[in-house]
């Protein structure tokens, strides 16, 4: 989808069949820009393994999601020590994460 781009076009039709899911993305940050305006916001997820970007159907937004871990996928064992993403703490440990929209 993102092959060698850098720029991902938006559609109604591009979220039919669920949310979009980026692993290991060079950049740790997204820009959603207006076509018809100057406006628009940059998304820093610095620290978030993923983000997801997604929009119910029909919907006039999209949600962009910086994500620590991912849903199980469909062919998922439910060992949950497994699990893609996950993150362990030992007790009393902290885990925070901070990202930030600057609009413009």
């Amino acid at each position: 989808m993102l092959s060698n781009s850098r720029v991902l076009s938006l559609t109604r039709e591009l979220f039919n069949q669920d949310a979009l899911v980026f692993k290991s993305l060079v950049s740790k940050s997204v820009t959603l820009r207006s076509d018809r305006t100057a406006h628009g916001v940059k998304f820093d997820f610095t620290g978030f393994p993923y983000l997801g970007i997604w929009a119910t159907k029909g919907a006039n937004f999209v949600c962009i999601e910086p994500w620590c871990g991912v849903a199980d996928p469909v062919n998922s064992n439910q060992d949950f020590t497994s699990k893609e993403g996950i993150n362990r703490l030992a007790h009393k440990d902290r885990f925070t994460r901070t990202w930030s929209a600057s609009f413009f």
